[in-house]
């Protein structure tokens, strides 16, 4: 008796790789990443928590720049391990990054100001760069949204305790970007969905309970801050959050508790945003707070013009990032997002701004066609949807271009439509060598 094998190629001859080969090839694959990971987190958790602002003496750390720093290394040690092109999303980051530098030099108004937002503005490309190499897989990235939406999630508790009023409206807790209740508002508006899938995805049901906790604050404090930015961002995101968790994932309970919620809050909660609604088309308001609300509608209204003059003036290098609030005869900021970007960053700003936002929305189409329905990437991909949606309208009522929020949700987009195409390519690479194992499989051969 004889055998013999057919249609065996050389590579199908050569011989498999010993243990200790896989192990250091584990090794070396694995700790770059695990390094970048790390800093990563570490620099999510003192963005979002801002532990400087709870922690006495820790202010005087730079614990952002260490974490950057610390990230930048990692991700140079990771650069021999990428296997793919960088996403449009952050070729269109480093577009604008790029974009604002040039208009360092040319600022007629003052270059160094814009030199020192623009440098740290740059943060988020390396951010958004590692989290395109660190983070792959849904663990990782469950991880980052997690420290965000507790983090933001605590803030807004303390917040709402405390109860700093200013002119009737609601001021965070701590300093830099949860200060500003409108600023405030539009990060309450963006993690908001988060809340909702966490809840959504724990079996428990005392998670369940701080979820939902958590996600009742969240929109308790968009309301007493009276802006009327988040308000509308909380209709548009909630309402998408609504489409995507309750109606298309057929979960009739949260249609049915979002309802009561929101006629608890216009109960309890209404009177700041209404009075501001109210007074914006009030000639004569009765109280100071609603003098100020009519007074910042009419403010509002002359700042935009105001940009969009100054765009058409610099179309293509604008006036220099955070230059023009010296320049608006308020001292304000534009309160629009994108006016923001057209006359401090010209119009090419703009457009890779709209672009970036454009391509978190193309990703969140993507992952939707590849996943199934009940899976955690589209549990996930439905929160992102809510927020980003949220953001397109935040925009045009804050001044959030150099915040880092905007850009996580970029980022999370890409880091997600990233592993559903890698888990797509992967089974199909599985399903090919199944086939061809089928049928080269060796065929014994009688003699």
């Amino acid at each position: 008796m004889s055998t013999g094998i057919a249609h065996l190629s050389d590579n199908d001859l050569t011989p498999p790789l010993a243990d200790s080969d896989y192990a250091e090839t584990a090794v070396q694959q694995r700790q770059p990443l695990t390094s970048a990971y790390f800093w990563l987190l570490l620099f999510f958790l003192v963005y979002c928590a801002r532990p400087e602002d709870w922690i006495p003496g820790l202010g005087a750390v730079p614990l952002a720049k260490i974490a950057g720093v610390f990230c930048g290394l990692s991700f140079v040690a990771s650069i021999p391990q990428l296997r793919r092109q960088l996403p449009r999303e952050t070729i269109f980051l480093a577009l604008l990054v790029f974009q604002l530098w040039l208009t360092v030099p040319m600022s007629p108004v003052w270059r160094g100001g814009a030199f020192y937002t623009t440098l740290d503005f740059s943060k988020v490309l390396l951010i958004v760069l590692v989290m395109g190499v660190a983070v792959t897989s849904m663990a990782r990235l469950r991880r980052l949204i997690f420290i965000q939406t507790a983090s933001v999630a605590a803030i807004a508790a303390v917040t709402v305790l405390r109860k700093t009023l200013v002119m009737g409206r609601l001021v965070g807790a701590v300093h830099g970007i949860y200060e500003n209740s409108n600023e405030l508002a539009l990060i309450l508006v963006l993690t908001l969905p988060f809340c909702i899938a966490f809840l959504l995805r724990t079996p428990r049901l005392w998670r369940k309970a701080v979820w939902a906790a958590a996600a009742m604050l969240l929109v308790y404090g968009i309301m007493l801050t009276g802006s009327r930015a988040g308000f509308l961002a909380l209709l548009v995101g909630g309402g998408v959050c609504l489409r995507e968790f309750g109606l298309r994932g057929r979960r009739i309970a949260l249609v049915l508790g979002a309802a009561g919620v929101a006629m608890l809050l216009m109960l309890f909660a209404r009177d700041t945003v209404m009075d501001r609604f109210h007074a914006m088309f009030n000639d004569e308001p009765t109280t100071s707070e609603g003098r100020a609300a009519h007074a910042s509608a009419l403010e509002r209204e002359e700042l935009f013009w105001k940009a969009l003059a100054v765009t058409v003036d610099h179309p293509l290098f604008g006036i220099g990032p955070g230059n023009f609030n010296s320049i608006s005869g308020h001292w304000k900021d534009q309160h629009n997002t994108y006016t923001q970007m057209g006359s401090e960053g010209g119009v090419p700003a703009l457009i890779l701004y709209v672009l970036l936002l454009w391509c978190g929305l193309a990703n969140l189409r993507r992952t939707n066609r590849l996943v199934s329905a009940d899976s955690e990437e589209a549990l996930f991909g439905m929160a992102l949807r809510g927020s980003v949606y949220g953001l397109l309208v935040g925009s045009f009522f804050a001044t959030s271009a150099y915040h880092f929020f905007p850009y996580f949700l970029v980022g999370y987009t890409s880091a997600l439509v990233a592993m559903v195409e890698a888990k797509q390519e992967t089974a199909a690479a599985e399903e090919v060598g199944e086939e061809v194992h089928g049928k080269y499989e060796p065929v014994l051969l009688a003699g």
